[in-house]
């Protein structure tokens, strides 16, 4: 197995700014509470104005309130570290060209959630048959499918590069300056706590994919990674919600 080599230099025209565990909690802290904005506030907002089912009132509020400042979080603060070209903002966020050895990674790392996923799911059903990890904001309204996908869009695109470009992006590459080969952990279980306002069930579930992913990410230095396992498991998780088939499983 390769060796994890820890870049102690993150961008050339500036300074990475270590991050340790006040400014850790603090981010995680804040944009958590705009999630919960997001799914207690924003949501009710939306349907009672507009009378829209909750799901899409979620796609709005989820992608305005809570993932799309995350990308403009992580874009400003490379930006003040210096960043001015796109490959200046690339070498920021630790977005490398993608390598063999890279993509081996992302399927392992997708099988490994697959299976520690539904191990935790069987375990749970065993204690609590009715055991049911969907958030309620997922509830699907009746009508074409396609639309509701076409709604999906914006949102998924903004939760995979908002989580990845700022968590795993920008923060756990200055973590690592701080915890060392321990900065995974710590960006995982930040990253679970962030999601404290869905729900325990979902939490439980979400578990093996907040601890993989950011293992593999510092293993591999490259934040595409962690986007492709996010994005691809996240993909999977919603036509398997939006089509019934996870209430079969």
């Amino acid at each position: 197995m390769a060796q994890v080599v820890l870049s102690k230099t993150q961008f050339t025209r500036g300074s990475s700014k270590p991050i340790g565990w006040a400014e850790s909690i603090a981010t995680f802290g804040f944009f958590s509470i705009l999630l919960w904005l997001a799914i207690y506030i924003g949501i009710d907002w939306l349907r009672r104005t507009f009378g829209l089912a909750i799901m899409i009132s979620w796609f709005i509020s989820g992608t305005l309130i809570a993932l799309l400042p995350m990308i403009v979080y992580a874009l400003f603060m490379v930006r003040r570290e210096g960043a001015i070209s796109l490959h200046d903002f690339a070498e920021g966020l630790r977005m490398k060209r993608l390598r063999a050895a890279d993509a081996r990674w992302v399927i392992g790392g997708l099988i490994g959630i697959a299976v520690a996923s539904g191990a935790l799911l069987g375990i749970a059903r065993v204690l609590d048959p009715k055991f049911l990890p969907t958030p309620p904001f997922m509830e699907v309204p009746s009508g074409n499918l396609f639309w509701i996908f076409l709604g999906w869009i914006p949102l998924f695109i903004c939760n995979i590069l908002g989580e990845e470009l700022l968590w795993r992006g920008y923060v756990l590459p200055r973590q690592e300056l701080v915890f060392g080969k321990s900065a995974w952990l710590v960006n995982a279980l930040l990253w679970l706590l962030f999601h404290w306002s869905i729900n325990l069930p979902t939490m439980v579930m979400i578990l093996p994919t907040t601890l993989i992913v950011p293992w593999i990410v510092q293993r591999r230095q490259n934040t595409w990674v962690g986007i492709l396992i996010h994005g691809i498991f996240n993909a999977l998780g919603f036509i398997l919600t939006v089509t019934g088939l996870a209430m079969r499983l």
